[in-house]
C-alpha cells in the first residue's frame, strides 16, 4: 500500500487543530511522534507528504527523527500540492511527488522556481499574503474574507485559496533537480480535478505536463 496524499500541520488547509507556526516547541515534537508512530504501525509501505504550498512539515518532520535518533520505518517521500493556471472557470489542483533522495536545498531550489501567476513571484508565505490586493474585494468576498478588515493571517489564507503557479514556472523547477526524481499526479475526477475541463476547446491541456 502506498498513500501519497498525507497532510502535516504545516499545510494551509490542515483541519486537526492547530497549524505549525501556532504550535509551541512541545506541541511541534507530539506531533511529530505521533505522525511517527502512526506511520510506523501503518501497514502502508510508502507515504507522501502533500501539504499545500510548502515542504516545511515533511523537512520538520525528518529533522525531528533525525535529531531525536528515531527510526522511521517507513518511506517518507516529500511532495507540494499546488494550484495550477489552466483553461478552466475553477481550481485545478495538481500534486508533486519528489524523490526522498533529495536534499533540502534541492527542495528549497524546487520551491523557490515557482511562480504565483498574479505577481511572479516566487513562491512563499510572504508572497501568498500579497495575493489578495491583486484578486478584487469580491473574489475576497467569496473565499469568506472582509477585504476592510484582514489580520495578517486573514492574508495568508486569502492568498494560500486564490493562488495559482505558472506552468512555464513548474517545468523550471523540475528542471532544477536532478532527472526522474518528480512525478505529477493531475487528479481527474476528485475535487478540483481535470473531470469537468472542457476537451473539445482545449483537447491538449492535459498533455501539457
Amino acid at each position: 500500500k502506498w498513500d501519497l496524499h498525507v497532510h502535516t500541520p504545516a499545510s494551509f488547509h490542515w483541519m486537526g487543530g492547530k497549524r505549525l507556526y501556532e504550535m509551541t516547541a512541545d506541541e511541534k515534537e507530539a506531533a511529530f511522534q505521533q505522525m511517527l508512530d502512526t506511520i510506523n504501525q501503518s501497514d502502508v509501505a510508502v507515504f507522501g507528504v502533500m501539504d499545500y504550498w510548502t515542504f516545511d512539515g515533511y523537512l520538520e518532520f525528518k529533522k525531528y527523527v533525525k535529531e531525536k535518533g528515531l527510526e522511521l520505518k517507513k518511506t517518507v517521500l516529500p511532495g507540494i500540492e499546488l494550484r495550477i493556471e489552466s483553461p478552466t472557470n475553477y481550481r485545478l489542483n495538481i500534486h508533486v511527488i519528489l524523490s526522498d533522495k533529495l536534499s533540502e536545498q534541492n527542495l528549497q531550489d524546487f520551491k523557490h522556481c515557482l511562480k504565483l501567476r498574479y505577481t511572479k513571484r516566487p513562491l512563499s508565505d510572504e508572497a501568498l499574503k500579497e495575493i489578495p490586493k491583486h484578486i478584487g474585494n469580491d473574489r475576497i468576498r467569496v473565499l469568506g474574507f472582509d477585504p476592510n478588515n484582514m489580520s495578517e493571517d486573514d492574508l495568508y489564507m486569502c492568498g494560500a485559496k486564490a493562488a495559482e503557479i505558472t506552468r512555464e514556472s513548474l517545468e523550471q523547477a523540475i528542471a532544477t533537480i536532478p532527472k526522474d526524481t518528480a512525478f505529477i499526479i493531475l487528479p481527474f475526477d476528485t475535487s478540483d480535478g481535470l473531470s469537468r475541463l472542457n476537451w473539445k476547446d482545449h483537447p491538449l491541456a492535459a498533455t501539457d505536463f
